[in-house]
């Protein structure tokens, strides 16, 4: 068996929970939602490797901090008590405090991460549950793969268009001479009526499905050189550092100038 690289400067190692402390400074937060994501995503797959520990600093958490949030609240994990204290496996380092603050920066950093192969992205996804995956409807549609979303219209259209339509017209009497037969005690006029109105419906309901899948692709996407100029823009309107989705109308509206204002830009 060959030497471990040199570059391979961590220990695997099991440790307590109660053991291991979070970072108080960690910069990176996550939302409720994406939260969730992950829990399922742990719940599924199981905690997959990425739990990084600082040994000098008294078992500090340099990485995995929403991970091992999922997990306490998996294995109702009380941090005071240490109550259902459970056993993790960790990369366990010995770094000083500076290097390890580098590091939690570094591991979490867009700037040292890779970006998607959308072409790659869309030849997997009709393979796999994208939600597991942590994808979102926006995401689909970012990476051009929403052609898929329009199918919950679908069900929806099947489901209406199933409880409006009756029966009869559904299924209607097959005649030797290939004409539609009128259900018994109604009138031609009354059963073609019917037969227009049903048709009517389905295609209102078509149309609202359409309009649905087309309000669900409402979406773009900006790019920026490097993480700087987007936190940079995010400040410019006065938005969160973590912000990921802005309303379209509402940056509309910084953008657009008031009455007063346009008035006295016209003045000079």
């Amino acid at each position: 068996m060959q030497d471990l690289s040199k570059y391979i400067r961590s220990e695997s190692v099991t440790l307590n929970r109660s053991d291991i402390k979070f970072a108080e400074y960690n910069p990176r937060t996550i939302s409720e939602e994406n939260l969730k994501t992950l829990r399922r995503g742990i719940r599924k797959y199981g905690l997959v490797g990425g739990i990084v520990v600082n040994k000098r600093t008294g078992n500090t958490l340099v990485q995995g901090h929403q991970r091992i949030t999922v997990m306490d609240d998996l294995q109702k994990y009380n941090p005071e008590t240490h109550e259902n204290d459970y056993s993790i496996r960790c990369e366990l380092i010995d770094y000083d405090e500076k290097m390890e603050k580098e590091l939690v920066v570094l591991l979490n950093n867009p700037n040292a991460q890779g970006q998607w192969d959308y072409e790659r992205l869309r030849a997997i996804v009709p393979e796999i549950d994208y939600k597991d995956a942590g994808l979102t409807d926006a995401d689909l549609s970012m990476i051009g793969v929403d052609f898929m979303m329009p199918t919950v219209g679908d069900k929806q259209v099947e489901a209406d268009i199933t409880q409006m339509i009756l029966p009869d017209l559904l299924q209607p009497t097959p005649s030797t001479n290939h004409t539609e037969e009128v259900p018994r005690g109604e009138s031609p006029a009354t059963y073609e009526e019917k037969k227009q109105h049903m048709k009517d419906v389905k295609a209102q309901v078509q149309q609202q499905a359409a309009q649905r899948a087309a309000d669900n692709s409402a979406y773009i996407m900006l790019s920026f050189d490097n993480f700087a100029n987007m936190i940079d823009f995010l400040d410019m309107f006065g938005f969160a550092p973590d912000t990921q989705i802005i309303k379209g109308e509402e940056l509309a509206t910084m953008l657009t100038p008031d009455d007063d204002e346009e008035v006295y830009n016209q003045d000079e």
